[in-house]
């Protein structure tokens, strides 16, 4: 009995692999001041930028789902967008590596600015051995040495980012367009099929109140990423004397539902974001919520776009 448990315990840490590859897509909030985060269309659309970010979820849960992303993105020429980002997704003793590179394109449509972009990422899902192996596991197992060896995955995405006039933005994008398994242990016929499943969309709005020296920013998006509920966010973004003061909160649909509440301020070129989010599941009685933190530095921080809208 006690070998059949730990069969059972090391194929549900294999399986539980898998679902980290979905974390990012799924879990980052401050989508809303950073849409490269969610979309390669969006790479170079805001400046110069590098971000750092923090998620912890499941707070109070031992070896609980973290998720740390370091980015750069920005124009190398008038039209050519070049991004990259290092993602390291850790639940327990799992942990999912991932190195991003995107690529965009930018052109004008009469007054509306619209990018085209490309991301290719590559993976690495693992189990720690030390683990598996303080289980009482037979590390010569083959399910455990494969749990213990992980696996690579190659992942491309695509995505539209635009500017419109009078402060409306919009994008689009298809996470995971192509996925496939590179390490020796690949086997085509457990391959799944991504192609055109995964989408997420968004758009909204940046109203500048002068008299108020306040903006406002209303947006909604909808997420279906892999391993996630389809879920829809709506959103509300204030900022206070050139984001000297950045408050919001977000209302998400799916899942069990869930809010976040956000608040920040920019100083001279670095903005400091923090979130914290609730969910209304049941399984939030044994959870303290989740926290959001982020540093985002603009090289060359650019205050109006083309049409003379604030940039997102």
């Amino acid at each position: 009995m006690n070998k059949l448990l730990r069969y059972i315990t090391a194929t549900v840490l294999i399986l539980t692999i898998g679902k980290l590859t979905a974390q990012e897509a799924g879990s980052h909030q401050h989508y809303k001041i950073n849409y490269h985060l969610i979309n390669p269309g969006a790479t170079g659309m805001d400046g110069q930028t590098i971000m750092l970010n923090y998620i912890s979820r499941w707070n109070a849960f031992p070896g609980n789902p973290q998720t740390f992303t370091a980015g750069y993105n920005g124009l190398v020429s008038d039209k050519i967008g070049l991004g990259a980002m290092v993602i390291s997704d850790n639940l327990g003793s799992l942990n999912k590596t991932s190195g991003v590179l995107s690529y965009a394109y930018q052109f004008d449509v009469e007054e509306t600015r619209l990018s085209i972009g490309l991301s290719t990422g590559y993976e690495r899902n693992k189990l720690q051995a030390s683990a598996l192996v303080d289980q009482g596991l037979d590390p010569n197992d083959p399910v455990i040495d494969q749990a213990a060896r992980g696996y690579d995955v190659f992942d491309a995405s695509f995505g539209v980012h635009a500017l419109l006039p009078d402060g409306f933005f919009a994008g689009a994008a298809l996470p995971n367009l192509i996925r496939t398994r590179v390490d020796s242990d690949a086997d085509s016929a457990e391959e799944e099929n991504t192609l055109f499943k995964y989408f997420i969309g968004y758009a909204g709005y940046r109203k500048e109140l002068e008299e108020y020296n306040f903006d406002i920013e209303p947006s909604l998006a909808i997420r279906k990423v892999r391993h996630a509920p389809f879920q829809v966010d709506l959103n509300m973004l204030g900022y206070y004397a050139d984001d000297q003061l950045i408050g919001g909160f977000t209302y998400s649909i799916g899942g069990g539902n869930s809010a976040h509440v956000l608040l920040g301020t920019r100083i001279n070129l670095m903005t400091i974001m923090y979130s914290y989010g609730v969910s209304f599941s049941d399984f939030q009685t044994y959870s303290n919520g989740s926290h959001e933190i982020s540093l985002k530095f603009d090289l060359a921080h650019q205050e109006n776009d083309s049409n003379g809208s604030k940039k997102r």
